[in-house]
């Protein structure tokens, strides 16, 4: 979450405020909801249709709890639309690194998710899964790079997913994401952006990469969603394009927004603090 008023993901431990990334976790934590993620997708004979929701709770200021639940509407050629609710999953995510002078910070996140819990027609996997990933963040102000360089930042995660049972080849998966983000409210800091227009700086334009790969051998799912983020106080709204770059990750672009809101804003200052 990156905001003014509000604790933003990573802004306890380092200097840059990270933004929550859409199709992949970002570094940070905090206390916050998204209500919701839409994701669209086109397809043979329509559109499927991605409700997400979002839970993220701090348990200490290390450490945090996620839970996710989704909702999926998919065409069906010449029958009715099958929808019905995901597997729903938890995290805990750990920061196991923050050096603010740096703006760096690295985190641990361990998924499980619950298998058999969503509808088996909208492609829910019936065995239970974990996944492990090492999520990172850097800012490049810390750099010494010229001024128009210092708003850049990357973050990152890379893990692997391995379910309890292989069913129908449901084999381990490799997952590698990344992302790189400019943020005018860096640059509205420095000197040379001292001019720059108060509408621009909760802007940040962002491009997202995201693989997932068989650990067994196979061809891999790639996605790029170049987009824009806007960190209000206390929420963010962004939207990115979601274009296919392999024929594993679909045939058309579709795109995905999303609306994260933290839980000061929503007035639930009790719940906005570590529980521990």
């Amino acid at each position: 979450m990156f905001a003014a008023t509000c604790a933003p993901s990573g802004a306890e431990e380092t200097g840059r405020d990270f933004p929550k990334t859409l199709i992949f976790d970002e570094p940070g934590i905090d206390d916050e909801v998204s209500l919701p993620t839409i994701i669209v997708i086109p397809q043979e004979g329509g559109n499927e249709t991605d409700a997400d929701f979002e839970l993220d709770k701090r348990l200490t200021t290390w450490l945090s709890a996620q839970i996710n639940i989704g909702y999926t509407q998919m065409p069906r050629p010449a029958e009715t639309h099958a929808e019905g609710w995901q597997n729903a999953s938890a995290t805990l995510k750990a920061v196991l690194f923050s050096n603010q002078e740096n703006e760096q910070l690295v985190s641990l996140s361990l998924i499980r998710e619950f298998g058999g819990s969503g509808a088996r027609q909208i492609g829910a996997m019936p065995e239970s899964a974990t996944t492990a990933t090492i999520n990172f963040g850097q800012g490049f102000a810390a750099f010494g790079l010229p001024t128009a360089l210092k708003p850049f930042a990357i973050t990152g995660s890379t893990g692997l997913l391995v379910p309890d049972r292989d069913i129908n080849g449901s084999v381990e998966r490799a997952l590698i994401s990344a992302s790189l983000q400019y943020s005018f409210d860096v640059l509205s800091n420095t000197q040379a952006g001292q001019s720059l227009p108060s509408f621009l700086r909760p802007f940040i334009p962002i491009v997202e990469w995201s693989s997932t790969l068989p650990a067994r051998g196979g061809k891999p799912n790639t996605l790029l969603a170049p987009g824009l983020i806007y960190a209000g106080e206390g929420y963010q709204l962004a939207a990115e394009a979601l274009i296919p770059l392999t024929k594993q990750a679909g045939t058309h672009a579709g795109f995905i927004a999303q609306l994260n809101i933290s839980l000061t804003t929503l007035g639930l200052h009790i719940l906005a603090r570590p529980l521990f």
